[in-house]
């Protein structure tokens, strides 16, 4: 028996039509889990993409002791702008110290109103010519002890810790989202069970007169179809929101050097919406599959 495209139209836009609020939750369902699915893939380009700049800038910060004399600090800074090992070197005093703070806390007045220029401490800010992370600590220590030094801040800690906090951070919204999915891929199957139900007698009439399982099967299979596509659009729709939400607001009222290069190119976004849809079509597909596999079965 052929199947005809009026036949899968009209079958595949009454089982979406006769069960309506199911068919809704079931898309809102996997738009969520999409949705989130899509965050994590992107927030984790994003995150790969700054450490991997970071990570060919690594340098650390000489912090002077407060009562350090001009001798010192010339001192310490002709030693480090003489050395080979040593690309470039900034100097923050006071003024520029409180200028990088409050930079760090655009937003809250009562933290930066309490702190005064005076307060923080002078630093050098020194980029080494090998960024290898080990090199970078291994000239880090050398200048712990020198006189004037309070302490040596090594960027690499920092960034690793960071690091690790956005993967713990991540590996749960990954699990969310599995779960999520799971979740989609249930309703799907209890959306379809219902329509076939509905239709049983229809369905043990197409069967008495020699219609195939797949002739049976095929509207349903693509009502789970259209249940995951239409649910990747809302995905998609939720990760082209956080890019523009991202990129235009989030990333400009945070720590530039941070959360302003965690961003992902055009290229990853457009794979990553991509496999949204590959991933939504093949969710509402086997779970309708399986659905009415077993419903024929039984």
């Amino acid at each position: 028996m052929a199947l005809r495209i009026d036949y899968l139209a009209r079958e595949t836009g009454q089982n979406l039509v006769r069960n309506i609020g199911l068919t809704i939750a079931t898309v809102l369902t996997v738009g969520v889990s999409l949705s989130l699915l899509a965050g994590v893939i992107l927030l984790t380009k994003g995150v790969e993409n700054a450490f991997e700049r970071w990570n060919n800038d690594v340098s650390f910060i000489v912090y002077l002791n407060p009562d350090a004399p001009q001798e010192q600090i010339d001192s310490l800074g002709k030693e480090l702008r003489d050395s080979p090992q040593v690309a470039t070197v900034t100097y923050l005093d006071k003024a520029a110290s409180y200028d990088a703070f409050k930079k760090l806390f655009p937003d809250q007045p009562t933290i930066t109103d309490t702190v005064k220029a005076e307060d923080l401490p002078t630093s050098f800010r020194v980029k080494p010519t090998n960024p290898n992370a080990k090199v970078v600590e291994q000239l880090a220590q050398s200048f712990r002890s020198k006189p004037g030094v309070y302490q040596v801040d090594f960027i690499a800690d920092a960034i690793r810790a960071v690091q690790e906090q956005f993967s713990k951070l991540l590996r749960f919204a990954s699990i969310g989202a599995g779960v999520l999915l799971v979740a989609s891929l249930l309703l799907i199957f209890n959306t379809i069970q219902t329509a076939v139900f509905s239709r049983r007698r229809e369905i043990e009439v197409m069967r008495l007169v020699g219609a195939t399982n797949w002739y049976i099967r095929t509207p349903f299979v693509l009502e789970g179809l259209i249940t995951g596509v239409v649910g990747a659009a809302i995905a998609s729709l939720g990760a082209w929101i956080l890019q523009i939400g991202w990129q235009g607001s989030f990333q400009q009222r945070l720590t530039p050097t941070l959360f302003d290069s965690i961003r992902w190119t055009n290229g990853q976004f457009n794979w990553t919406i991509l496999w949204l849809f590959v991933i939504g079509s093949v969710v509402g597909a086997v779970g309708s599959a399986a659905s009415v596999s077993w419903y024929l079965r039984a």
